[in-house]
């Protein structure tokens, strides 16, 4: 029987929202019975601790909505074969994703590199005020779109995207409603992030309060 020892886990920092792949061991707990993992910035995203090796215990920090969640996994699902997703207990919005690494890059990787290439091909850091919360912008709203968490009240839902410098602009082709995201700072972003789904309006304003002038073409 073939008994796997290691796992990787992905999953953004509830800090800086960066994303990052941390391998687990099951001989991290030979001696120390928790473990943590730091993101690069500093912050601590996951604590991971055992009594008997019988039962793992992950606290995870919530880039969703901010709190601290705690998962019960038995070996065999820590250490599973296939690839787990782990949920927003608030929001059940996806929040981490724990499988062999090979499959979790290769999933990690399906999900950002359309979203990369579209960044890099407007032109990225030239043409983006900030390149990196516009990627995570996008990267959000697609998330809530495939979950079916973007919607329109006139329950069409033909939604356009349209892409601008500092903002994203929502549209239904339908009704004309509008949604506006900036995409400027960090800040923006985790205004975004706190939301469990997207619902078109006359013109509603996420971010900046300030309003400004649609870009020309």
């Amino acid at each position: 029987m073939l008994v796997r020892t290691e796992t990787t886990l992905a999953l953004r920092c509830p800090d800086c929202g960066r994303l990052g792949l941390y391998t687990i061991s099951r001989f991290d707990f030979c001696r120390e019975k928790v473990k943590e993992i730091v993101c690069p910035c500093g912050a601590v995203a996951l604590v991971i601790s055992t009594r008997n090796h019988k039962a793992y215990w992950l606290e995870i920090g919530c880039a969703v909505c901010e709190s601290v969640h705690l998962f019960r996994f038995s070996p065999h699902e820590l250490f599973t074969p296939d690839i787990a997703h782990i949920l927003c207990q608030e929001s059940e919005l996806e929040l981490a994703h724990l499988g062999p690494r090979d499959k979790i890059k290769h999933y990690v990787n399906n999900r950002t590199e359309a979203l990369e290439a579209l960044v890099e091909e407007m032109g990225g850091s030239n043409y983006f005020t900030n390149a990196e919360v516009m990627l995570g912008t996008l990267t959000h709203v697609h998330v809530l779109a495939e979950e079916g968490n973007l919607v329109c009240p006139c329950g069409r839902s033909r939604i356009e995207l349209e892409i601008f410098p500092d903002r994203l602009e929502l549209h239904c082709r339908n009704c004309q409603r509008l949604r506006v995201f900036y995409a400027e700072t960090k800040r923006d972003l985790d205004r975004l992030r706190r939301l469990e789904s997207i619902e078109l309006t006359r013109q509603v304003l996420v971010g900046r309060k300030k309003s400004r002038k649609r870009d020309k073409q």
